[in-house]
């Protein structure tokens, strides 16, 4: 059976590698350069301002810290047709979970390896902990994850959610006091607490006799791909997503103003759409929610106009593909309409929503900016951008896409 993981895992791998190449593209690669570095500057510039010691930053720490604990879920690979052919190698399944243990234990890793790396300037800051500690604070919170891990595992074998329920309050108090008496104490007290955690885990919460719960665990695994695929859905179409339209009748009044005329068939079917559907209009919500977050608590003029301008880039870009959701749709092909009527419909709507997202973020500017030029030329260049983005790029865009 482990080596029957292994198989699965190479195909799931390479259907997953099919997608990725959308995700980490040109355009996305280029955002996260520039928000990463700003936001990294913005970060050291803000610790130098921090009284030492910055009492206050062990407890933001130590909240971060818990928080990004519960990423990462058990990866079993399983699927729905499992519950018929593999039934009959419950027994063997064993080695099957231990193996997807192992492979779900990377991507927490990684995760918390740039946490804690992130998180260790603020540490020094504020418990005058040096930068050497940093292998035994990812070491710490690697356990952890591993013991969390264990018990995802006993979760999927039947009749065992009482005794989950009461090992999952033993792990938060663990978890708690380790990263507490690692921040405040030391580092190797945080590590013994989270190995004896382990190595605790490890004898109570063995293999246990139950029959698995075939189910349960292919629901969680259907859950946690469903998960990834939404994510990768923001950059690319993926089958296993699935629109669903809603009536929202609540937002009706947003339509009222486009006039019901042969020229703005189109106008009304994208801004419907926007309301109707999920996938663009939360993914606008969404973006502009994060940004306008963000630039709340940036201070510096020429940082607030690199992340706005990004995010109205990033809006912009992730909305272009609304111009074809309705490409294969057959009554739009029956309408008179010309080609040039859909691209200026598209414009309009594209400028509404950019120009909107322009003046949140000047709205906001105005109370972080300490000066009235300042806030004066961010606000221009969020829409002297926008406007750039409609005249130079969408056009171009839009012809390749239709090409």
């Amino acid at each position: 059976m482990a080596d029957f993981f292994s198989q699965r895992l190479q195909r799931h791998q390479k259907h997953m590698m099919r997608y990725l190449r959308y995700v980490f593209n040109d355009h996305f690669a280029l955002i996260c350069t520039f928000l990463v570095g700003g936001l990294g500057l913005y970060y050291s510039e803000l610790l130098k301002t921090l009284p030492q010691p910055f009492r206050l930053g062990g407890w933001i720490v130590l909240l971060l810290w818990v928080s990004v604990l519960p990423i990462g879920r058990l990866a079993t690979l399983t699927k729905p047709a499992d519950l018929i052919f593999l039934l009959a190698k419950e027994s063997q399944m064993t080695a099957y979970l231990k193996r997807a243990l192992r492979y779900s234990l990377w991507l927490p890793f990684g995760v918390l390896f740039l946490v804690v790396g992130a998180s260790m300037p603020l540490i020094v800051v504020s418990v005058a902990v040096p930068f050497s500690y940093f292998p035994l604070y990812v070491l710490m919170m690697w356990l952890l994850k591993t013991s969390d891990l264990y018990l995802q595992r006993l979760h999927l074998y039947q009749d065992t959610s009482s005794r989950c329920k009461r090992q999952r309050i033993i792990w938060v108090l663990v978890v708690v006091a380790s990263i507490s008496s690692s921040l405040w104490f030391s580092p190797w007290i945080g590590l013994l607490l989270a190995v004896g955690q382990v190595l605790w885990f490890g004898l109570v919460l063995k293999v246990p006799q139950q029959l698995l719960s075939w189910d349960e665990m292919i629901q969680e695994e259907q859950t946690r791909l469903h998960r990834i695929y939404r994510f990768i859905n923001l950059f690319t179409d993926v089958p296993q997503i699935t629109a669903q339209a809603k009536r929202r009748k609540y937002l009706d009044w947003a339509l009222h103003w486009v006039p019901k005329v042969h020229k703005n068939t189109y106008l009304y079917l994208y801004l419907r759409r926007l309301v109707r559907g999920g996938q663009y209009g939360g993914l606008y919500v969404r973006l502009t929610v994060i940004a306008a977050g963000i630039l709340c608590f940036v201070q510096e003029a020429w940082i607030s106009l690199a992340v706005g301008c990004l995010f109205i880039y990033l809006i912009g870009f992730q909305l272009l593909p609304l111009a074809n959701e309705f490409q294969y749709m057959v009554l739009t092909h029956l309408y008179p309409i010309q080609a040039e009527q859909k691209n200026e419909a598209m414009k309009k709507v594209l400028a509404l929503l950019l120009f909107f997202a322009a003046l949140i973020f000047a709205v906001i500017e105005c109370f972080t900016l300490t000066t009235m030029s300042q806030w004066a030329l961010t606000a221009g260049g969020y829409f002297i951008f926008t406007g750039g983005f409609l005249k130079l790029y969408m056009p171009n865009r839009l012809k390749k896409m239709n090409a």
